[in-house]
């Protein structure tokens, strides 16, 4: 097989991914979402990412198939981590992509791990915990993206009281970004809102 034949076939098989998730109704990146991803994380040349929501895998195999980059990823549902297992053993990315059966909010990382870029795209009333637990984990020079800060632009005057706690969780994690003194981050209306926070150099 030809490298571009493998190319497209390896594109042919993530589309496909895309088409299962969607068809089994499990929340996967839109593609302007990914494409942004995709392209901030080769802006800053990044080489190792931790991924905060497995899911059945397609961010965390789109990251590491168009960055080259290694890519740890956390998920605490049984079924979504096998389909995750089965789909990279299937894109044999084996070696470049490390899935762990956790919570994420448990889970106790190796100390001396360091990550170029923290991807998180989990439960969003979480948000801020996850980034506090594992911005520490984050390179010098590091990234932390987060997904789905809009929430489908929802009129919270037409929800239910449970995605109206959970809409005022996002907006408030959005100001805890705004207003972190070690961080600055960037608000982006791509896909269902995206942000990129970086370590204020001192």
């Amino acid at each position: 097989m030809t490298k571009k034949h493998k190319t497209t076939t390896n594109l042919t098989k993530i589309n496909e991914l895309k088409l299962k998730a969607q068809s089994l109704k499990v929340p996967i990146l839109s593609d302007d979402g990914l494409l942004f991803l995709v392209e901030t994380l080769k802006k800053h040349n990044v080489k190792n990412i931790l991924e905060i929501g497995t899911a059945v895998g397609y961010s965390a195999i789109s990251m590491a198939y168009h960055t080259g980059a290694k890519v740890t990823s956390i998920e605490r549902n049984p079924e979504l981590y096998a389909l995750a297992v089965k789909h990279v053993i299937d894109f044999e990315m084996n070696p470049q992509i490390t899935l762990m059966f956790a919570d994420a909010l448990t889970c106790e990382l190796d100390s001396n791990l360091r990550f170029d870029a923290i991807f998180i795209d989990a439960a969003k009333a979480q948000y801020e915990k996850f980034f506090n637990k594992y911005e520490p984990f984050l390179t010098e020079s590091g990234i932390i993206i987060t997904d789905n800060l809009n929430f489908h632009n929802v009129d919270v005057d037409t929800v239910s009281r449970g995605t109206k706690n959970l809409v005022k969780r996002l907006e408030s994690f959005k100001q805890f970004l705004k207003s972190h003194v070690d961080y600055e981050s960037e608000l982006y209306n791509i896909g269902d809102g995206m942000s990129i926070s970086q370590r204020i150099k001192s």
